[in-house]
């Protein structure tokens, strides 16, 4: 529990949300009553569900050098300058259950039952199920944002877990052994009988980390002529003679980038959007400020460019995942508060609080614990079912095909040596944005992540699906039952309550051995995509990992001194401000791809399908 102490009208709306839980979920109520119980959720889960795990943080020293009042550091330290350490890589990943609660599980545990199993019960795609009002923007914008803000880095090669298969499996790549996550070696004795930690190697904070990456190595590496190896001086991105990112030097056929695992073409497209984008904000700063160095110049864009990135987020991506009345005014309240965008453009602040006038702005608040990614926050962003298994390849002028690639053509080195060579990136855009993903629902896991090339090693494969249900087990994240427990829900007792889909039911109870309370966290929010209770009205994910949603979205940019105290001109310049306030993922596209805006059309979100060029 964290030390949070709410003010009396926060508590008045907590203790309702609590009392009206059991009796109508928030989504059933009419439009205002369904905000107020949003908003006290909220206030309960702020007092009862962020746990620090940090027990001897170690203060990073501070470069004279270096402006961290102004600019945004390399590995995230000094955003909060009492706690300079808070949320920099290499710091812990933080929890949203209580410590008591967040133990790994271990032997037979670990695997009742087998993540195979599951993977192939209740995960495997049985036929693509798309959702036809958004595009496959939406899976490549929230690994895009993930890479920014989490990774557990490399696997524990010494500790391997053996994924137990069925004697019936048409498992054909051999013993499934993976190796363990990499717990916390950094340990002292306060953590002595307390549950296993795990370290974030990149930044917690909303940094444009996968843009830019986490340490000054990297960020100076993105900086450099790789045919000269000199850094640029004028604060911009290298970017080739077409505009496009640099071959990474240490793994031959990927583009270079913060954050280059798991790459596919999705990933590629909006990192060379937006490292175009970082160019663009450089020149209208050095216009600006004609006399600036070029460090400053970089450094003011990366803080820009990284606000632009966190208000598409949450006033584009999610509301187009929460297309609702609801959704959409809960995620554009948390940017520009009840009062409203165009009160916010027009008018300063007239309140501090962040339901009144946003977060954007606001004081900065941690709510009792210090900020970190969270274990939970990782575990209901498993949205590997967004991903359809090919892509097809369109032109923009006509819509005519150019090529279907599978999934597997269009990853890692197959984005430079395939698609780039066959497929200009206007095109690519088009058809990512004319092409729909796959539901979040049970029986939708794409196939080609089921037998996944570790690393493009012909030898080495993977089950992901198996591997993220796994991961969370051995993370200590709840089952869906307890989860839903622990963060103040109604707690199913029959497969019935968790989807009305009677034949998943059946599934459900084979899988689980008649037991509620074994039912793996992913598999339950899956399920809850058939009962009107657990799935919000247009909602593409569950209510149950909305929850985090409503704690964890707002936190990102409460905790931030960037996105609250420092949220002004004086920070960001006047033209730097003005850009992220004018700016959204439309215009950022049309600055860069001018041909797009036919096709872009009037699209109430960039998120939708656009127009059909054939049309």
């Amino acid at each position: 529990m964290s030390g949070y102490n709410p003010g009396l009208l926060d508590r008045a709306l907590g203790a309702f949300s609590r009392l009206t839980e059991n009796v109508r979920v928030w989504h059933q109520w009419p439009f205002l009553p369904a905000v107020v119980l949003v908003l006290g959720h909220r206030v309960n889960l702020r007092k009862t569900n962020l746990t620090d795990t940090e027990t001897a943080p170690v203060s990073p020293a501070r470069d004279d050098d270096f402006d961290v009042v102004g600019f945004r550091t390399h590995d995230g330290s000094h955003n909060d300058l009492a706690r300079p350490w808070m949320g920099m890589a290499g710091t812990r990943f933080g929890r949203n259950v209580p410590l008591k609660s967040s133990y790994a599980e271990t032997g037979d545990v670990l695997m009742d039952p087998s993540p195979r199993l599951v993977s192939s019960k209740l995960l495997a795609r049985q036929s693509f199920q798309p959702v036809p009002h958004l595009n496959l923007f939406v899976p490549a914008w929230i690994q895009f944002m993930v890479h920014d803000w989490l990774s557990h880095g490399p696997n524990n090669k010494e500790t391997l877990l053996d994924i137990p298969l069925a004697d019936d499996d048409d498992w054909p790549h051999g013993p499934m052994t993976l190796p363990a996550t990499t717990g916390d070696a950094d340990l002292n004795d306060h953590d002595k009988g307390r549950p296993t930690t795990f370290r974030n190697t990149e930044t917690h904070w909303w940094d444009g980390s996968q843009i830019y990456g986490s340490s000054k190595e990297i960020c100076d590496r993105l900086r450099t002529d790789p045919k000269t190896g000199q850094m640029l001086e004028n604060g911009k991105l290298w970017l080739d003679e077409n505009g496009h990112l640099p071959e990474d030097a240490n793994n031959p056929g990927l583009e270079l980038a913060g954050v280059n695992g798991n790459w596919w073409i999705g990933l590629s497209a909006l990192h060379t959007l937006f490292a175009r984008e970082h160019n663009s904000i450089v020149d209208r700063l050095a216009g600006e400020h004609p006399r600036a160095s070029g460090e400053w110049l970089f450094q003011k864009a990366r803080l820009v460019n990284a606000a632009l990135l966190a208000k598409i987020h949450t006033i584009e991506w999610t509301p187009a995942l929460m297309d609702s009345d609801k959704g959409r005014m809960l995620m554009r309240g948390n940017f520009w508060g009840l009062t409203g965008e165009r009160f916010a453009r027009s008018f300063a602040r007239f309140s501090d609080s962040e339901v009144v006038n946003g977060l954007m702005g606001s004081p900065a608040d941690h709510h009792g614990a210090p900020y970190a990614m969270t274990e939970e926050f990782a575990a209901v962003y498993r949205l590997h079912s967004l991903l359809p298994d090919e892509i097809s390849f369109r032109r923009l002028q006509d819509n005519s095909e150019l090529l279907t690639a599978p999934l597997k053509d269009v990853s890692m080195t197959g984005v430079r040596g395939k698609i780039y060579s066959d497929v200009t990136l206007p095109d690519v855009i088009y058809s990512l944005a004319t092409s729909h993903p796959g539901a979040l629902t049970l029986h939708n896991f794409p196939d080609a992540l089921r037998a996944l090339s570790k690393g493009g090693d012909p030898e080495r494969f993977i089950d992901l699906a198996a591997v993220d249900i796994l991961r969370d087990r051995e993370r200590g994240v709840p089952r869906f039952a307890e989860f839903r427990r622990l963060t103040g829900m109604r707690v199913p007792k029959t497969f019935a309550d968790i989807t009305s889909n009677e034949t998943w039911q059946k599934e459900l109870a084979e899988v689980y051995d008649d037991s509620v309370e074994k039912v793996d966290l992913l598999v339950g929010t899956l399920a809850e995509s058939q009962s009107a209770r657990g799935q919000p009205y247009r909602f593409g994910f569950s209510d149950t990992a909305f929850r985090i949603f409503i704690l964890m979205a707002s936190r990102r940019l409460k905790s931030d001194r960037f996105f609250t105290d420092d949220f002004r001109p004086e920070i960001y310049t006047r033209a730097g401000f003005e850009w992220v306030m004018e700016n959204g993922f439309a215009s950022v596209l049309k600055r860069h791809f001018p041909e797009l805006e036919s096709s872009l059309g009037d699209a109430r979100n960039p998120f939708f399908p656009w127009k059909n060029g054939a049309a």
